[in-house]
């Protein structure tokens, strides 16, 4: 939308000695008939029709300069008409142009480094694929468990490197469907069985009996991760999940997290002070899951008191979403 306030104070500035000029014209032509007033009719006739013609010229003038605005506010178009505005203008070219380059060069390196993680992270699999065959061998129960573990950890950050450079083409991969919660949790629950097992933890789900729009790939994502911070940080006790009214709520009995920590935990790259005391948070997770809830419509905030435990709450909108 035109600023027409901005161009009509533009444009008394540019002109600004046209009109001081018929301004000092009009005082003479006025001082002119007071001194001489014996000319008469005829004098005023003359004014009248140089008035006239002063104000087309000021209309047609006007109209000729908004045109030029319009064209250069909507579509950055304007004809340099004195030599310091071609000079001006070929500056600007060339600063549009190195401008441009950088920006594709930059592009083009952003491009190849995500094309190498998402290559490296496909590659790393592998590894670990072989690893979970050469831990199935293991006779000792005990250690066992404690390398499925670690595989399992290395398997989730690889995932959560994956997840984030997605994020890079995440409208590129939105598929709005219906899903059960019910079927949601528990899917993630039997991934991460293992944990709640070894620790000896609890695991309570009840009022999950709900039907919610979203994209069920990329909330499995969002789950995940809140689900694995959880256990990270729960050694005894165990977890509750459930639906209070539109909030899907993960409540575990962990170490809670700090006062000052929690309005930052969404932050990126920020572990916090449970972060640094287990040296385990990458400060992706959180953050992670935030930007996807964002993005599919949802919102995610978290209640914790020390000692206690925390609550992550993840608010389903009623908005109309396209299925498909």
């Amino acid at each position: 939308m035109l600023d027409w306030k901005s161009f009509f104070l533009a444009y008394l500035r540019s002109r600004s000695r046209v009109f001081a000029y018929i301004f000092s014209l009009g005082f003479l032509v006025l001082l002119f008939q007071f001194l001489f007033a014996s000319l008469g009719t005829y004098f005023l006739y003359f004014f009248l029709l140089s008035s006239f013609l002063t104000f087309l010229f000021l209309a047609w003038d006007i109209f000729a300069e908004a045109q030029v605005y319009r064209q250069e506010v909507l579509y950055a178009e304007r004809d340099p008409k004195s030599p310091l505005e071609c000079a001006l203008a070929e500056k600007l070219e060339e600063r549009e142009s190195e401008l441009y380059q950088k920006k594709s060069e930059a592009q083009s390196k952003l491009t190849d480094l995500l094309d190498y993680y998402t290559l490296w992270v496909h590659q790393i699999k592998t590894p670990i694929a072989a690893s979970r065959l050469l831990v199935a061998e293991v006779s000792d129960r005990e250690a066992k468990q404690q390398l499925e573990q670690e595989i399992f950890k290395i398997d989730s950050y690889t995932n959560l490197v994956l997840q984030y450079l997605r994020l890079e083409s995440f409208h590129d991969d939105l598929v709005f469907e219906k899903v059960q919660v019910e079927d949601l949790v528990k899917e993630v629950v039997r991934k991460y069985a293992l944990f709640f097992i070894q620790k000896g933890l609890t695991l309570n789900l009840h009022d999950l009996d709900k039907i919610i729009v979203t994209d069920k790939k990329w909330l499995l994502v969002v789950i995940e991760q809140i689900l694995s911070n959880s256990l990270k940080y729960t050694k005894e006790g165990g977890l509750e999940i459930y639906m209070e009214g539109q909030e899907l709520c993960i409540k575990d009995t962990g170490i809670g997290i700090k006062n000052s920590d929690v309005l930052r935990v969404f932050e990126r790259g920020f572990s916090g002070y449970n972060g640094r005391l287990t040296q385990q948070s990458s400060g992706l997770g959180l953050y992670l899951s935030k930007k996807i809830s964002e993005e599919l419509g949802h919102q995610i905030r978290i209640e914790s008191e020390v000692g206690i435990g925390t609550t992550v709450r993840i608010k389903f909108s009623n908005r109309n979403l396209m299925i498909e």
